[in-house]
């Protein structure tokens, strides 16, 4: 998925998880967020 090709590849430096969110954080700053929301996976990516 186009989305997420700027982090296919970089190295995975932490993962948080709070609030029923997991957060992976990839090396430069780039985040990952996923979360279940109606019983369904959604996932957000910063910066896009």
């Amino acid at each position: 998925m186009a989305k997420f090709d700027g982090i296919k590849g970089q190295e995975l430096l932490d993962v948080e998880v709070q609030n029923d969110e997991l957060t992976l954080i990839f090396k430069d700053n780039r985040y990952l967020f996923i979360k279940i929301e109606n019983g369904k996976l959604v996932s957000d990516s910063v910066p896009e």
